[in-house]
């Protein structure tokens, strides 16, 4: 027999992938039996929707054209005092289950899970529970480890600027023209975090970066 949630519970639906927005409205309104009240593809039309519809249940994708989702739980949540929120998304870094537990928001569901994940997380939220997928409760385990171990906390604030532009393909000329420094300086500095982080090659600094919340996975 297929769980039910309260058929009277309101949801709305902001993703910008039209067949997987369509393929969740499905699942939420034959399977679960919810009331589906908007679906959304931007920040901009989820957060206006949500202010106007005060929906039970909002599922979220974490990237949207717009900007975040999050934005939109900045924006509406402290308005919304009864909706629940479940984040979805394809980008599997720490730092973004972190900041949704930071937020209040109520699951998360990385895109690579089960359908049957999403269902769960839907019926517990709904009931007053929290669900994080076992993906996303690993990466946020991953984020307190490296944090306990002090692995790059010691990044000086400068280091971690040089981190950033470096991670986002900025040669040593262009960053010190932006820090308004010589490229030795930027040269020195890099050697610098390559030493704190215990990583030689570049890719590795990137992966430590996006990783870590400096630059956002393409």
């Amino acid at each position: 027999m297929t769980d039910r949630s309260d058929p009277a519970a309101r949801l709305v639906l902001i993703e910008d992938h039209t067949l997987v927005r369509q393929l969740m409205g499905v699942m939420v309104r034959d399977q679960l039996g919810l009331t589906l009240v908007g679906e959304c593809r931007t920040v901009a039309e989820g957060t206006a929707v949500c202010l106007r519809e005060k929906p039970d249940l909002a599922i979220v994708d974490w990237m949207l054209p717009d900007g975040r989702g999050f934005d939109i739980v900045r924006a509406a949540a402290s308005k919304l005092p009864r909706t629940r929120w479940l984040f979805v998304s394809s980008n599997e870094q720490e730092h973004l289950v972190r900041e949704a537990i930071s937020l209040g928001i109520h699951g998360f569901v990385l895109k690579r899970s089960d359908l049957t994940l999403l269902r769960m997380a839907v019926t517990k939220i709904l009931a007053g529970e929290s669900y994080y997928c076992p993906e996303s409760s690993r990466l946020l385990v991953e984020s307190l480890r490296s944090e306990a171990s002090g692995v790059g906390s010691n990044l000086t604030s400068r280091e971690r600027e040089v981190l950033r532009g470096f991670a986002r393909g900025e040669n040593a000329k262009v960053m010190a023209q932006r820090l308004e420094v010589s490229p030795k300086t930027i040269n020195n500095l890099l050697a610098q975090i390559k030493e704190k982080l215990g990583e030689s090659e570049p890719a590795g600094l990137v992966r430590y970066a996006i990783k870590h919340g400096y630059v956002e996975e393409p």
